[in-house]
């Protein structure tokens, strides 16, 4: 495989991750129009609801590897059943996921020390969840089938409607349920949209095998996920009791550090589908020749990334943070935030590759570790003259922690297999 076809593969992806990521951002900009204080409530229920997708990103991941191996296996009848099965997953899931944030809601304006208004926010949206979930697992199920360009599109028109309406509820008036409800009936578009699209390359049949291989590997999967959540919930409400202008400002950088991660996760997901179909293709020089694109492309991208996010980091701040008590905060954090983008870049083609051989297990435990000394450092730092910077002083030790303990997995695996492949032809 060349660059020019991992990059026709990766970059559509990446961008529509991109693109999604505004629809979050284009929010929070219009909210943050509005005052700090309805800022704040839609920052708190960001979290919440950036947990709540932790179990549909996870099934989408899923898909999306198992998907690849048929597609390297050229099995187009289990490809059906196994996207079929991960969507009836995702809509019982989102029904529990509901049920279960409705019931403990009332502890989330005490526990962020936000205004009551999260919870208006908050409950719009879960009439939405179903519809994101669905639109979710199918827009991996597309791009993983090769139709990455047909989301890029359609997620690019979703943002610019989101835009379009967001103004306008904010000019009418109508606030944060004005913008919560845009929303969802721009996610209940994209599903009806996408459910008849994808008709043809599903099957709703469960089947009970398939089941439980989602599961093997959902199961690691969700414990990568859930412990990133647990430790960005611990990040949001350290900062949170620093003072309003603290966290309206933690808010605009989370946004900033979302829409880095969503870029860089998605380009990395298109070498991942890569590696998942050399998997299936079983040839070890095919493979090989993966792993070198891939590695030469994070390279040049590496360069690139930290420099665009610098660049809609000062539009975002000219636009959200107007005083020079909030800018001063926000610049002190800003060189933090882009040397972790460099760091998370060049180690996406470790994460890549790992997810693309399905060791779903390593990324558990990597990422338990590493949000576990996130969680520390943060708590320790938060308490010192350092404040919001000593918080984001833990998130760069998170992802250089990351990094070398997938390095170190990877050089394991290349050495046990190169191994493997020396005893067999000493055998012959």
């Amino acid at each position: 495989m060349d660059q020019k076809k991992q990059l026709k593969i990766s970059l559509p992806i990446a961008f529509e991750y991109l693109v999604n990521i505004f629809m979050t951002l284009v929010d929070t900009i219009a909210v943050s129009l509005i005052g700090t204080k309805e800022l704040g409530a839609i920052g708190a229920m960001s979290v919440i609801i950036n947990i709540m997708q932790m179990s549909i990103q996870t099934i989408n991941v899923t898909n999306t590897a198992l998907i690849a191996k048929e597609l390297g296996e050229k099995n187009e009848d289990k490809i059906k059943l196994i996207s079929g099965n991960s969507l009836i997953l995702t809509i019982m899931i989102s029904i529990i996921t509901i049920l279960i944030i409705v019931l403990i809601k009332p502890i989330f304006p005490a526990l962020f020390n936000v205004d009551a208004i999260c919870n208006t926010y908050l409950f719009i949206r879960l009439m939405g969840f179903i519809q994101s979930s669905i639109v979710t697992v199918l827009s991996g199920q597309q791009r993983t089938l090769g139709k990455q360009g047909n989301i890029l599109v359609l997620r690019i028109l979703a943002v610019i409607c989101n835009l379009i309406l967001d103004i306008l509820v904010v000019k009418l008036g109508y606030g944060i349920e004005g913008v919560a409800f845009v929303t969802i009936a721009i996610d209940t578009v994209l599903a009806i949209y996408l459910l008849i699209k994808s008709n043809k390359s599903i099957q709703y049949k469960l089947n009970i095998p398939i089941i439980k291989n989602i599961f093997n590997l959902f199961k690691w999967n969700f414990v990568e996920r859930i412990v990133t959540r647990v430790d960005n919930f611990v990040f949001n409400i350290l900062v949170s009791r620093m003072g309003e202008l603290e966290y309206a400002v933690h808010v605009i950088l989370i946004q900033i550090k979302d829409i880095e991660e969503a870029f860089i996760q998605g380009f990395g997901d298109g070498i991942t589908i890569s590696v998942g179909v050399a998997s299936g293709k079983k040839q070890k020089d095919y493979m090989q020749k993966v792993k070198q694109t891939a590695k030469k492309i994070i390279t040049k991208v590496s360069i690139i990334i930290p420099i665009i996010v610098l660049g809609i980091a000062l539009v975002v701040m000219y636009i959200s943070l107007r005083t020079s008590e909030l800018q001063r905060i926000y610049y002190t954090v800003l060189p933090i935030l882009l040397i972790a983008a460099y760091v998370n870049i060049t180690a996406t083609y470790y994460f890549s590759i790992i997810r693309g051989i399905r060791d779903f297990k390593f990324l558990a435990q990597r990422n338990f570790v590493s949000s576990l000394i996130k969680i520390i450092i943060a708590i320790i730092l938060a308490y010192t003259p350092l404040g919001i910077i000593g918080v984001w002083l833990s998130y760069l030790v998170y992802n250089l922690v990351q990094k070398y303990m997938s390095k170190n997995q990877l050089q394991k695996k290349e050495k046990y297999e190169e191994g493997v492949t020396n005893e067999s032809n000493c055998e012959i």
